[in-house]
């Protein structure tokens, strides 16, 4: 144990010294609100050039010229053959055609450009020429507008997740908490996507690590006084470590700028909801928006997030950080790692593909034994959480995860201990299969 204990802190110290570890960790957390800030500027930035569109319009349903967003629609008089050479030498950006048709079918409208426009342009100009036949067909059928405008309804859904808080003689206390399915599905995304993001990252730093090591033959020389065992379990460890060391400055980071904004803005949390729409009703924006967002965030337990996170990840980790280590030891380069590597990752990447499909219906049987099947469960169990997962689920998807993972570090143990001393043999799984069966080397 002393000997895997050398291992593991010379990993450990060797990836924390670093400038680069160092800065990112301090960076990354800076990254997620930089990129933020700069989709909001870009979409506030009103300087674009604006798109000049002729039309052609039959039936009189547009003005001479209509400007929205950053589009200026122009009628023209010109024929559609004109105006595609206008749209070719660039002197437009597009020409709208629209024919005369029954306002009760309209169809045939047509929008020539050279590039393929955006969903939204689209949807703007499909929004304007509805809202155009709706006022003809309005006036024809001799309806009130205001009658019109009392019949349209609009309902806000809000939520609330029941739960039991104890039992007594009397019954059960049951508590009901405001939920935002918005925020869950966010935040489920986002947990299963780092969990994906740091098993890749930390697992190919621990492929990378062996690799060096046997292809420079220091390893032959540490085997001599370390078992193979051991030297995998200090390498995985230290690894390990290196990450963990990483999510929990984050988490600091994160509390403790919560902290700051909440008191800077004056957010109490145990103030009621009554209490907080008072506060916002004599605030500015900006406190409106921070007490919006805390408020979301209180909707979301948040201590069984970050607990759930740490071992889920702690379990996704160490499961495929034993493969990639033994997938290390058993190759010469990272070329015929390659090879070996992809069936490992296809779980990875599936979880990652499957997450839309658990986030929409988490509560569904292939989402619950996505959220149980160990090679799944570090990311779909997290993505999840979020919606509500019943605990004797939570407690079935980690054991079954762990049980995995001593399966695997054995696995891994019995090809590290032939592989980190084999070099120039073509690896197969038929040869990995014979280094696993062996009893004895």
């Amino acid at each position: 144990m002393d000997k895997t204990w050398i291992i593991f802190e010379r990993e450990y110290l060797q990836r924390v010294k670093k400038k680069s570890f160092l800065l990112s960790t301090l960076i990354t957390p800076l990254i997620f609100p930089l990129f933020i800030a700069i989709t909001v500027f870009l979409l506030s930035n009103n300087d674009e050039e604006k798109h000049v569109i002729s039309f052609v319009d039959s039936n009189e349903l547009l003005e001479d010229t209509l400007e929205f967003n950053n589009n200026i629609l122009v009628r023209s008089s010109l024929k559609l053959e004109e105006l595609n050479n206008q749209i070719n030498l660039g002197e437009i950006y597009g020409a709208l055609i629209i024919p005369k048709f029954d306002i009760y079918d309209p169809s045939d409208v047509k929008f020539y450009s050279k590039n393929v426009p955006s969903g939204d342009f689209i949807n703007d100009v499909e929004s304007i020429l509805e809202d155009r036949i709706e006022n003809i067909k309005i006036k024809q059928l001799g309806l009130n507008q205001e009658s019109l405008d009392k019949l349209i309804t609009r309902i806000s859904l809000n939520t609330y997740s029941i739960s039991e808080i104890s039992s007594s003689d009397v019954g059960l206390e049951i508590e009901a908490v405001k939920s935002n399915s918005s925020l869950a599905f966010g935040v489920g995304y986002f947990n299963g996507f780092l969990i994906y993001m740091f098993v890749f990252i930390y697992g190919s730093f621990i492929l990378q690590s062996v690799l060096d090591e046997k292809s420079s033959k220091v390893v032959e020389v540490i085997i001599s006084s370390v078992k193979p065992f051991q030297l995998m379990m200090g390498k995985v460890l230290g690894v390990g470590a290196v990450a963990f060391t990483q999510i929990l400055i984050w988490i600091i980071l994160v509390f403790s700028i919560s902290a700051f904004t909440s008191s800077y803005f004056g957010y109490d949390s145990t103030s009621s909801v009554n209490d907080i729409a008072s506060i916002q009703e004599n605030s500015d924006q900006s406190k409106e928006i921070v007490f919006g967002m805390f408020d979301m965030i209180s909707s979301i337990d948040v201590k069984k997030i970050i607990i759930s996170f740490i071992i889920y990840f702690l379990g996704g980790f160490f499961l495929y950080g034993a493969f990639f280590a033994a997938i290390g030891s058993a190759v010469d380069n990272l070329q015929d790692a390659s090879q070996f590597t992809l069936p490992i990752s296809l779980p990875i990447i599936a979880s990652l593909m499957f997450m839309a499909v658990v986030l929409e219906n988490p509560n569904s049987s292939t989402s619950v034994f996505l959220s149980m099947f160990p090679l799944t469960s570090p990311i779909l169990m997290m993505a999840r959480l979020t919606f509500g997962v019943p605990d004797w689920q939570l407690f079935l998807s980690i054991f079954l995860l762990f049980l995995s993972v001593i399966f695997a570090l054995w696995f891994a143990g019995r090809i590290y201990r032939v592989g980190i001393l084999t070099t120039g043999s073509k690896i197969t799984y038929k040869l990995l299969w014979k280094w696993f069966i062996m009893k004895n080397y």
